[in-house]
């Protein structure tokens, strides 16, 4: 919706060279015709107040199966781990960044990176580049997610926009910290400095100071994946499926009314 569509990843509006407020007015339009509104995030229900949609809105995350994702109990084999697509708006570019920092001082840091995409030979060029290509491990697509978690200690995100990311939520329900843009609705997930760090976005250098300080403390390191875990649990199946249902009853309710 917001500005006319221009940030949607598999739409037509993509294509749009700047922001067309027609296209986002009729947009809002369309959104203030529905009778109850799902949003995953309290960052997207707030948009849609302050551009005058008067519609129930209420936020529900996808939910996460605890059976599937849960802390490891074994050693960790990778430092570091980032899940996401290879493609423009994820800005690996500068995860990359952060971690050639990270290794000016912890020069064996080893990191994992997850998925595929479109940018996947330049990010590699990009390592080599960086002289970090031995510290980063580019795995690709792996539909067994929560194994490839399990190496790591902690989850890194460096989009430039986000929902409330699913990726995030598996890597907290697997007990790891975060550290991540502060973009869309990841502060909805992330408690700056109780599970994890908030940093603005292309900030390579904040992001590898987080990295740094959470690396050379064991101690807070634990706390922090302890309280990630904790938090990631209001997201697990059956608390999202309690919630739909409460939401369901209600609207069934109010219809009837």
């Amino acid at each position: 919706v917001d500005n006319g569509g221009i940030a949607d990843e598999s739409g037509c509006f993509m294509k749009t060279v700047g922001s067309d407020p027609v296209v986002k007015k009729r947009r809002l339009k369309i959104v203030s015709t529905f009778d109850l509104i799902i949003t995953m995030g309290s960052r997207a229900a707030k948009y849609f107040r302050d551009n005058g949609i008067k519609t129930n809105i209420h936020i529900v995350s996808g939910g996460i199966d605890v059976n599937r994702f849960h802390p490891n109990t074994g050693k960790s084999s990778y430092d570091i781990i980032l899940v996401a697509r290879l493609s423009p708006e994820k800005r690996i570019d500068v995860f990359l960044e952060a971690i050639k920092i990270v290794t000016e001082k912890i020069p064996e840091t080893s990191t994992l990176i997850v998925g595929d995409g479109e940018l996947d030979g330049e990010l590699k060029q990009l390592a080599q580049k960086l002289g970090i290509a031995q510290n980063v491990n580019f795995a690709g697509h792996k539909t067994d997610v929560e194994d490839w978690l399990h190496l790591a200690r902690i989850f890194v995100l460096t989009s430039d926009l986000e929902g409330l990311a699913l990726s995030v939520i598996e890597g907290m329900m697997c007990g790891l910290p975060v550290v991540a843009s502060n973009v869309g609705d990841l502060a909805d997930l992330v408690e700056d400095g109780i599970n994890g760090y908030l940093v603005p976005r292309r900030s390579p250098k904040m992001v590898a100071a987080r990295l740094v300080e959470l690396l050379s403390d064991t101690h807070k390191l634990g706390l922090f994946s302890k309280a990630a875990g904790e938090a990631a649990m209001r997201y697990e199946t059956q608390a999202t499926i309690k919630r739909w249902d409460n939401i369901l009853e209600g609207f069934r309710v109010s219809d009837k009314g």
